[in-house]
């Protein structure tokens, strides 16, 4: 069938060259082209107006979230005030905590043993808590190794409580190759 055509095309070629479009058609085209461009630049500096938009709202809906809610971090701003050494232990020992707490969860949900583990963590925690508020009355040099000795001890504890898990889960597993 495409050689019927091409041949047809090759034989009328004379037939069709002859004639071209007016002189209207291409100005007509030409406007219709101008009109796409303005439409085109006018769509995109509405998505320019609504991103600007959408960012201003995310900016000020932040900043409104910010002032609203009250600071959790306030304690921590206040001991980084205090005793910059402090905080930083206190970072890096409570991203600790939080990592081997979360390890500890997730062994305890896959072999069943509850969140007894985390009972002796959480009265350390509320230790820790009075600590904290004794820590702008008190005598701060005591508190200041009384808060690390807290941080320590957790982590020993959650240490332990991670070897112990690991043991059931060893043992678990040497059941299961007896078996």
């Amino acid at each position: 069938m495409d050689d019927r055509l091409e041949k047809y095309i090759k034989a009328h070629r004379k037939d069709m060259d002859d004639k071209s479009p007016s002189k209207d058609v291409w100005g007509t085209i030409k406007n219709e082209l101008k009109d796409d461009s303005k439409q085109r630049y006018l769509s995109r500096s509405v998505i320019y107006w609504r991103a600007a938009a959408v960012i201003l709202l995310l900016i000020t809906s932040w900043l409104a979230f910010d002032k609203l809610v009250p600071n959790s971090n306030g304690d921590s701003v206040e001991i980084a005030r205090i005793n910059p050494q402090l905080f930083e232990a206190e970072t890096y020992y409570i991203s600790l905590i939080d990592e081997k707490r979360e390890e500890i969860r997730a062994m305890s949900q896959k072999y069943g043993l509850g969140n007894d583990f985390l009972h002796e963590i959480d009265q350390l925690d509320s230790m820790y808590a009075v600590l904290k508020n004794d820590m702008a009355t008190g005598d701060e040099e005591n508190l200041v190794d009384a808060m690390i000795l807290n941080l320590q001890l957790r982590i020993e504890i959650l240490n332990q409580q991670l070897s112990i898990i690991q043991s059931i889960e060893n043992s678990q597993q040497d059941e299961t190759i007896i078996l």
